[in-house]
């Protein structure tokens, strides 16, 4: 489907580069000591804040009406997910917290730590981003795995709190299980860390935004609401990246369709998977017989 010439410009272009810069100044402020605001307390302060910002954006200026949100979806699926994910999300927080702090040294350790802190962060995502991106492909491609990661893909819709809307056994693997692996691995420093789950939860809100927010050539380095709902769209194997566009490019998975949009997000087939707004039997799905898309 082809994107008519933005309704409101300044949402179009300004979102994203209010957000970056949001985002880059509290970064800096933080590793500066110029606010007095722990790192943690940051990155939760700053993914409320592009939530926020993300949701009255694609209220005010939606960019299809069918992808909104609507009571029932909140209600019946979104809160439920968000909860859990919330909750899930504590406790593989805590999980590579703790690890962190018995297997990582606060200066870090090998090459990577001798790097720019930027530098450093730059390493750990893509590092982070290629885990992911084997791991996200593999959820596409092998039932057990599929069963799960489904889960986030069956709303046929796309909106900024379908980003939260993912099966915990998905969660523990994506976020827990790789993150600890990279940060263990590579020695990178907490405030190389802090850089990249800012940028990683910036671009992972932003990805899921139903509005027409459009990043130009940048699209080409980063995974944003462009590229990322192609990965969406019914019947798509593209853009499995999570923050970077670069293992698409390498692995010749990358699309991006400047003015277009898919003609329908969500599964080939709806019928093959539980509607995630019977919160309790799409929970139960990983365990149960079901196909790959």
């Amino acid at each position: 489907m082809e994107l008519r010439t933005p309704a409101r410009p300044v949402l179009t272009y300004g979102t994203y580069p209010f957000l970056a810069v949001v985002t880059g100044v509290v970064a800096w402020a933080v590793l500066a000591h110029r606010l007095p605001l722990a790192p943690d307390a940051a990155v939760g302060l700053l993914a409320l804040t592009t939530v926020a910002v993300a949701f009255a954006v694609e209220r005010t200026n939606p960019l299809l009406d069918r992808w909104q949100m609507t009571g029932d979806s909140l209600v019946r699926r979104d809160l439920p997910f968000i909860g859990l994910s919330f909750v899930t999300e504590q406790i593989a927080t805590l999980g590579v917290a703790l690890a962190a702090v018995r297997l990582v040294p606060d200066g870090g350790f090998g090459p990577v730590a001798a790097l720019p802190v930027v530098a450093q962060a730059a390493v750990v995502l893509l590092a982070l981003d290629l885990l992911w991106y084997g791991y996200h492909r593999a959820a596409h491609t092998l039932p057990r795995l599929w069963r799960a990661h489904g889960v986030h893909h069956s709303p046929s819709q796309v909106y900024v709190l379908v980003h939260l809307v993912f099966h915990p056994i998905d969660l523990l693997v994506s976020r827990f299980v790789i993150a600890l692996v990279v940060f263990r691995l590579s020695g990178a420093t907490p405030g190389a860390a802090f850089l990249a789950v800012l940028v990683l939860n910036l671009q992972q809100t932003i990805s899921h935004v139903n509005s027409d927010v459009r990043t130009g050539p940048l699209n080409f380095v980063l995974i944003g609401a462009e590229t990322h709902r192609w990965h969406h769209g019914a019947g798509e194997r593209v853009n499995y990246g999570s923050v970077l566009a670069v293992w698409d490019i390498v692995f010749r998975t990358f699309v991006h369709t400047p003015r277009r949009v898919p003609d329908a997000l969500g599964l080939d087939d709806p019928a093959s998977f539980p509607d995630p707004r019977g919160f309790r039997t799409a929970l139960a799905w990983p365990f149960r017989r079901a196909s790959v898309q």
